[in-house]
């Protein structure tokens, strides 16, 4: 606070119109809001839940809980009313804090908070409990609770993993230690407060380096708001990006022939150089070319012109979209890491990276595969367990080792591949284990298919559940036929590299796509396979019966 005073910190939309919060605002704004707390009642070591879109009311009464020495317990504003009771009881809140009267409504508290009434209140009030606050934060110990963050997994309850504020703090220094991140950075902010990825990612980390951070009306608007903010960095995940390289390779579909070969020459070249460690006079000499033609202009365009690098995130990424993005000039640093280890394990870097990897492992951290191939981690920000349930505590945290349940490799040099997740794996009849998620990851290569669950638990060969694109396809002027055909187009492909017992025999196409309203996904928007299969049964044994061909 004191190195950067009026410098700005965060940026947010006030009716339409972008509104600077100075590093000394926010001081002022977090000290008001802390202030309140305590004079509501809220004591250190307190649950105190939030719940709300992005927003710099959401930021403050985050810090602001930890300056009061309360512990923060974020609940994903579109979690139902159920989840919220069930995250509620788990983390003994007493004390809420919604944006608004509806998501207030989800809490089953009876001392909530809005962020539009009483917290405004507190912060036109200002700071009125600084030596209190002052006594609370020389008592916080590193090792002390900090947030209960509630992941819901593919099945069962929320579980709330408990990170004290060293796991914050020093897998975020870790994080800049390996990235080129300076206070002359700046991103652009989109995804929920309430997961790890975003708010250690993004807040913590940007605090850790100065940079300034624009919040997002969300995924919806990026298209306008990233030429307009230019961010410099920006944290996310694969989907947007395959948003961003399917809107790209649609329209290229609908240029000439002679503006198609141009496009295709300049990525493929973007491809030579992006891949090539010390490209020679010619290939240079090709890529400025391509550049000036078409990738400056794509780029300008996709990401407002001054983007170094995204970092990807929380899900696998295809190889067909990051090297699209490296071809372009914007490369994607894919890296990897879970709630339980406070996001942060292991990512590509600018100096170091490698296509289909997740990168090295942060300073501090150690990686091994076990004898099953289940990654294992221990570092920094390995959680202190999950609240008051000793039982899957036993069961991942074991001698300091995370049991991550994804199955990866370790390179020759160090850069770990994550292969697919322990308990997605399943037996065919034959007796055949399948690898879901390359099979999943193939189908989603054609840009009509908006995602794809790989079927085979006990079945004598291997089928799939599409969501295609429909709106995608509309504009192309495709009718359900001719999305079939292309689909079937990737699955003959697909099935060519194949040893017969994985091959995708059958497919079939639904009507809209999963929801976490409907169950289907989990809090983390990964797809809850045993629900699917359960929720498409008669889809899937039309499949094995005859029923149903490819489509």
């Amino acid at each position: 606070m004191a190195k950067y005073g009026d410098r700005a910190v965060i940026h947010h939309l006030v009716d339409g119109a972008w509104k600077t919060e100075s590093w000394n605002d926010m001081r002022r704004d977090i000290l008001a809001v802390a202030s309140g707390l305590i004079e509501a009642g809220v004591r250190p070591g307190d649950s105190v839940v939030l719940i709300g879109e992005n927003s710099i009311e959401w930021l403050w009464c985050d810090f602001a809980i930890q300056s009061a020495g309360a512990i923060t317990v974020p609940i994903y504003p579109n979690s139902t009313s159920e989840i919220a009771g069930k995250i509620i009881e788990n983390s003994g809140s007493t004390y809420g804090i919604a944006s608004d009267p509806a998501h207030a409504a989800k809490l089953s508290l009876k001392k909530i908070a809005l962020m539009g009434e009483e917290v405004a209140q507190w912060v036109r009030k200002g700071p009125t409990q600084t030596n209190e606050i002052a006594s609370r934060l020389a008592r916080i110990e590193p090792d002390q609770l900090c947030t209960i963050v509630y992941t819901s997994g593919t099945t069962g309850d929320p579980k709330g993993v408990e990170l004290a504020h060293r796991n914050l703090v020093d897998i975020s220094n870790a994080a800049v230690k390996v990235h080129p991140i300076t206070d002359a950075d700046s991103s652009l902010s989109f995804l929920p407060y309430a997961h790890v990825f975003e708010r250690i990612n993004d807040i913590f980390v940007g605090i850790v380096y100065g940079g300034q951070t624009w919040i997002s009306r969300g995924s919806d608007h990026l298209a306008t708001e990233l030429p307009e903010v230019q961010p410099t960095v920006m944290a996310s995940v694969p989907r947007m990006y395959e948003k961003m390289y399917s809107v790209v390779m649609s329209r290229v579909r609908r240029m000439s022939q002679v503006s198609r070969l141009m496009f295709q020459w300049s990525i493929d070249a973007g491809k030579q150089y992006s891949h090539s460690t010390s490209p020679g006079p010619w290939l240079r000499m090709k890529y400025g070319v391509a550049d000036r033609l078409v990738l400056a202009a794509l780029r300008k365009r996709l990401t407002g012109g001054r983007l170094r690098f995204f970092i990807s995130g929380g899900a696998a990424l295809s190889r067909e979209v990051e090297e699209f993005f490296w071809a372009i000039g914007v490369p994607i640093l894919n890296g990897w890491g879970m709630t339980e280890t406070s996001s942060g394990v292991c990512s590509n870097t600018l100096e170091q990276h490698k296509f289909l990897s997740v990168g090295k492992p942060f300073p501090g951290v150690d990686i091994k595969i076990a004898d099953d191939g289940e990654i294992l981690v221990k570092g920094p920000g390995n959680m202190l367990g999950y609240h008051k349930n000793p039982a899957a505590t036993a069961e991942v945290l074991k001698d300091g080792w995370i049991y991550t349940g994804d199955i990866g490799e370790i390179d020759a040099d160090g850069f770990l591949k994550i292969t697919d997740r322990k308990k997605s794996l399943f037996k065919t009849a034959g007796g055949k284990y399948i690898a879901p998620q390359p099979l999943e990851h193939g189908l989603m290569s054609n840009t009509l298919v908006m995602r794809a669950v790989a079927i085979g638990e006990g079945k004598p060969y291997v089928t799939a559940l599409v969501v295609p694109d429909w709106d995608a396809a509309k504009k192309q002027g495709m009718d359900r036929e001719a999305v079939n055909g292309s689909i079937q187009k990737t699955v003959d492909e697909m099935n060519s590299h194949l040893g017969r017992w994985e091959t995708i025999k059958y497919f079939t196409l639904l009507d809209r796509d999963f929801t976490e309203e409907s169950g289907e996904l989990s809090l983390k928007l990964d797809v809850k396979r045993k629900v699917v299969a359960e929720r498409y049964h008669d889809q899937i044994e039309g499949m094995y019966t005859g029923k149903s061909a490819a489509s």
